[in-house]
């Protein structure tokens, strides 16, 4: 039985992921044009606080075709980086969140022209660690076209700055990259 603040929880949830997905595809599509993120064009499909879900959709374009003339296999798992990567960052809050796993399984070719409909499911949301799901389908068909599974680190940035000023780091992107030297 849903309560009044339960109701209130779900709707603020609700919000919160629906303006972090514009939020996210606005950075991509405006303030990274030029880079791969704004290469694919994501647009927003939907999402769900309550299922733990979020739906971007990529038209296939002709630069991202393989040798068959349908769309590569790196362009795909692409599309999945950057659905799920809105997911665990969102979970994440204002932790930094980089890819650990990628695993993607193909099932269907996608042609030019149509577009990649990609779905990610969060399935545990821990301190540390994010695991999602997702599946991506042909939308003109709805046909599945490939499956993938992640995993996310969470990286508690309050703290990676602080070793950062211990160290005598310069730099908080640099820390961060060098952050798998850590693990």
């Amino acid at each position: 039985m849903c309560t009044d603040e339960t109701k209130k929880t779900a709707i603020s949830g609700q919000e919160a992921l629906e303006q972090h997905a514009h939020d996210t595809l606005y950075q991509n599509n405006v303030l990274q044009e030029d880079t791969m993120n704004g290469l694919m064009k994501g647009e927003m499909g939907g999402c769900s606080y309550e299922d733990r879900t979020l739906t971007f959709e990529f038209p296939v374009q002709k630069w991202q075709a393989n040798r068959v003339g349908n769309m590569h296999g790196g362009a795909i798992c692409t599309a999945f980086d950057l659905t799920i990567a809105a997911l665990a960052r969102f979970y994440a809050r204002e932790n930094f969140a980089p890819t650990i796993n990628l695993d993607v399984n193909y099932v269907r070719p996608v042609a030019m022209g149509d577009k990649l409909v990609v779905t990610a499911k969060a399935t545990s949301t821990g301190k540390r660690i994010t695991q999602l799901t997702a599946e991506a389908r042909i939308k003109s068909t709805g046909k599945l076209a490939a499956t993938a599974s992640s995993i996310y680190m969470n990286v508690d940035t309050q703290k990676e700055q602080q070793k950062k000023k211990k160290s005598g780091q310069s730099g908080y992107i640099s820390s961060l990259m060098n952050y798998s030297d850590r693990l």
